[in-house]
């Protein structure tokens, strides 16, 4: 299924796929990390008119089209595995992001334990009432497995198992999965009884977060270590082998300027 996934992937970015040129570069992986590229990616247009064309394929995606030639940079919302790590391959992380887990605004549910989330997501814990909400059942909403915040989310949560000697998700296979953040907070913004879990980053007043052990999402908890759930944004790409281009928009997401709008827009910032 997941080769599936990727072929079906490069199939869409293979055209645009090496298009780094003096005036253009594409960049693909995270859906998660998309939302902050684009935003750096509209201001650093509008200073230089070079255009960067930003394609959310998933972490997965990101690293192997890098890894295979297809693009220049990469984005991965999750450290790379072992099997992902080439002798060639390099990553720079450009902030840092929680996870949230996100209900409808009216559920009255504010705050979740650990394992609560884990028997949530194995199929252990299907109705509200069961954690102090509403007799109601719990439509829980995952993201697909080339995910990096699926990958990061189930690690975090003890959500794998070992099979055949291979580190493989543990969730219940009756859940609703979905391709994007953009999705999970549709679902969520429009069920009052669903349940999903996002880039803290792009939280908005359609969704709720929920607290994990009694502590909140927010930027001074991530940072002081008391909210467990964060992950690295990273973009990587092959050592020695940027375009201009390509090198340029890396130094301006990195610059302070483009840092700056990274914390306002929720993010931890790497440089401050």
């Amino acid at each position: 299924m997941l080769f599936r996934l990727i072929a079906l992937v490069f199939s869409f970015i293979i055209p645009f796929a090496n298009a780094a040129s003096e005036d253009r570069l594409t960049v693909s992986g995270s859906t998660s990390v998309t939302y902050l590229i684009d935003v750096l990616s509209e201001h650093y247009e509008k200073e230089t008119g070079q255009v960067i064309e930003v394609q959310g394929t998933g972490s997965s995606a990101g690293i192997l089209a890098v890894n295979k030639g297809i693009s220049e940079l990469g984005m991965s919302s999750r450290y790379l595995k072992n099997s992902e790590i080439m002798p060639d391959l390099k990553t720079h992380v450009i902030a840092y992001d929680g996870l949230t887990l996100v209900v409808h605004p009216e559920n009255p549910v504010v705050s979740l334990t650990s394992k609560q989330i884990s028997e949530i997501y194995r199929g252990k814990i299907t109705n509200w009432r069961q954690v102090g909400g509403e007799d109601q059942k719990i439509a829980v909403v995952s993201r697909e497995l080339a995910s990096g915040s699926r990958y990061s989310f189930e690690s975090f949560l003890g959500l794998t198992r070992v099979y055949k000697g291979a580190q493989v998700s543990d969730i219940s296979a009756s859940l609703l999965v979905v391709n994007a953040n953009s999705m999970v907070k549709m679902l969520v913004s429009n069920n009052k009884h669903a349940m999903g879990y996002i880039s803290a980053g792009t939280i908005e007043p359609s969704i709720k977060s929920v607290a994990v052990d009694g502590v909140s999402y927010s930027l001074s908890n991530m940072e002081d270590g008391s909210y467990k759930l964060s992950r690295p944004f990273l973009l990587l790409h092959k050592k020695d082998e940027l375009s201009d281009i390509s090198q340029n928009f890396l130094n301006y997401v990195l610059s302070a300027k483009s840092q700056k709008l990274a914390a306002s827009m929720g993010f931890i910032p790497v440089i401050k």
